[in-house]
């Protein structure tokens, strides 16, 4: 009995090595040209740059106003989709001649995937070091967030609230967010069988789930982001554990300190929903505006989580009207 339990150890350890690949993460950094602009564009916005911090290269994209002074709008997006969620936002506000720094996550786009625990504290320190090492003369930040970016937005402003200027939280997390399971916790937990797990999950891409968060899955623009999805999955190293490492490490839930902390301060806060939204429920929202005080609620019709995507225009409505706003 117990040379059979050797043989099928050994022949579980055998195997696991020879299919480490298939079951595991990739492994090596992200290939791309580095601390320089890119000879091609990544994005449809302008022209990317890269810049190294202390957890790892970052992309990232900035456009100044005519006045280097003028107040910096920030751009951080959520869980899986990259800055190019913002982008429609992005592109209409720098047409305006607003200063905009938009960029990518730890572990998302074309940033690194630091081996570390992905939790809000660490995004946050990244947008802190990123707008340091930049030496830009802006004092004052808007800042946007949408979904897992709402909370991070929220974090940095009760950290550093003589820097923001106003906040728009799209869709945001931070308040009874659904998460896993203990039982499914502590199964992606596991070396090994974890990553398994979720990397056969996820590299499905076009899934019953991910379609539920659309208002027109199927639609040209649902496929557009799909794919970028995929390729990320295929071609970065770190993209899927990153993803797995923030189901684990990041709390969707602990709003509620900053939330007491920057309603104090009476900063003006535009709130953008969906009334669709699968994800996120709009009863979210609706809480979020009663919890600031100093907050308004934009509900966009038929709108789902990807309401930056789909419903850009709304949001673009909502949102220019609000900045013009004197505080």
């Amino acid at each position: 009995m117990s040379l059979l339990i050797i043989i099928f150890i050994v022949g579980s350890v055998g195997l696991i090595y020879k299919f480490r690949d298939r079951l595991g993460f990739l492994s090596g950094r992200l290939s791309r040209q580095l601390n320089s602009k890119s000879s091609s564009a990544l994005t449809s916005m302008d022209s990317d740059e890269f810049i190294e911090l202390s957890f790892g290269k970052v992309h990232y994209i900035y456009r100044s106003s005519i006045d280097p002074s003028s107040t910096l709008n920030v751009f951080v997006h959520g869980f899986s989709i990259p800055m190019e969620i913002w982008q429609d936002v992005f592109q209409s506000l720098s047409n305006d001649n607003q200063s905009c720094l938009i960029f990518d996550l730890y572990g998302r786009g074309w940033s690194d995937a630091p081996d570390v625990p992905m939790n809000v504290d660490l995004f946050v320190s990244q947008l802190v070091e990123l707008l340091f090492a930049l030496k830009l003369s802006h004092e004052k930040y808007n800042l946007f967030g949408v979904s897992m970016g709402g909370y991070i937005v929220q974090r940095f402003t009760e950290l550093y609230p003589s820097r923001v200027s106003k906040l728009v939280l799209c869709c945001s997390a931070g308040l009874n967010n659904p998460k896993p399971s203990p039982v499914l916790l502590s199964i992606l937990s596991v070396p090994v069988l974890g990553p398994a797990l979720f990397k056969l999950v996820m590299q499905r891409g076009d899934s019953d789930k991910i379609r539920s968060q659309w208002a027109y899955p199927g639609s040209d623009k649902y496929k557009q982001y799909v794919d970028l999805f995929l390729k990320a999955c295929k071609h970065h190293p770190g993209y899927l554990r990153s993803l797995l490492s923030t189901i684990l490490y990041f709390d969707f839930d602990s709003a509620l300190n900053s939330i007491q902390t920057v309603n104090k301060l009476n900063i003006p806060i535009l709130i953008i929903w969906g009334d669709k939204d699968t994800l996120i429920p709009v009863e979210n929202g609706y809480r979020y505006h009663q919890l600031y005080k100093n907050s308004s609620l934009t509900i966009v019709p038929g709108a789902n989580h990807s309401l930056l995507i789909e419903h850009s225009n709304e949001a673009i409505r909502a949102i220019k009207p609000f900045l013009n706003e004197k505080n």
